[in-house]
């Protein structure tokens, strides 16, 4: 599934928990731009991760457009993608981003 700065690819395991791995190609900028974007996709998952329903292996890739994207833009794009595979309850309230 697709969002506007990231992509999810994810396939359900019996392991019980998520494996999670996360892909920043070259085209997204030079190293320290990769690196800052892992960086901010690893929060964002951190933050969601204990809200996800069931179990799965992911590969969260960065797309293009999120070289100097904020942390609040990564997370929200997160949010959006896993909501639309139906892993990521709707009804939760807002939390503050920053």
């Amino acid at each position: 599934m697709a969002g506007g700065f990231v992509v999810v690819y994810m396939s359900p395991n019996r392991l019980g928990h998520n494996r999670v791995g996360f892909t920043v190609g070259k085209s997204v900028g030079k190293a320290v731009v990769r690196n800052r974007t892992k960086r901010l996709m690893r929060e964002s998952y951190r933050l969601i991760e204990d809200r996800l329903c069931g179990s799965s292996d992911m590969i969260i890739v960065a797309r293009n457009r999120a070289a100097g994207k904020t942390y609040a833009q990564i997370l929200r794009d997160m949010k959006f993608v896993f909501r639309s595979l139906g892993i990521l309850p709707d009804g939760e309230k807002q939390e503050t981003e920053i």
